[in-house]
């Protein structure tokens, strides 16, 4: 819920819950491989069709004492104080009209072709496998990370 939390308390509206005012929003988490290394970033993918055809990717990075561990902490609240999540980008996607399902990144974030086809990965990894969150909750939630912007994100 930390992550959750960072986009639906920041003024910046990222989830669009102060513009579209709905009751709960559709998360998911994916986090490549690599993710444990504290190096990679962790995906929080927002759905906002309910088919999945349409949504946002958001890149987060945690910092701080066993930041990568465990993803759990990650989404459920972790114990240190003093863990930063970082976001680094977000970008959104479709899936296609065609019947092939192929799922398209609209605004790709500079990195190349790497980048894109890991945000696709996590967006495949998460599917179905989500959470429907009262917007209520991620406003509320009183988690132990601190939330920051990348540069690259503002």
């Amino acid at each position: 819920m930390d992550a959750g939390h960072c986009l639906a308390a920041d003024h910046r509206d990222w989830l669009n819950v102060a513009s579209e005012k709905p009751y709960e929003v559709e998360l998911g988490l994916a986090a490549p491989e690599k993710a444990d290394s504290g190096k990679a970033p962790i995906y929080l993918i927002q759905y906002t069709t309910p088919t999945h055809t349409e949504g946002v990717a958001f890149a987060f990075v945690s910092r701080g004492k066993d930041s990568h561990r465990k993803l759990v902490p990650f989404v459920g609240g972790g114990q240190d104080p003093h863990r930063d999540l970082v976001l680094q980008f977000q970008t959104q996607f479709h899936q296609t009209d065609d019947g092939s399902q192929k799922v398209s990144l609209v605004d790709p974030p500079l990195g190349g072709v790497a980048t894109q086809e890991e945000i696709l990965a996590a967006i495949q990894q998460v599917g179905f496998h989500t959470w429907r969150v009262p917007v209520a909750n991620l406003r509320n939630y009183s988690g132990s990370a601190q939330c920051k912007l990348a540069e690259a994100a503002k």
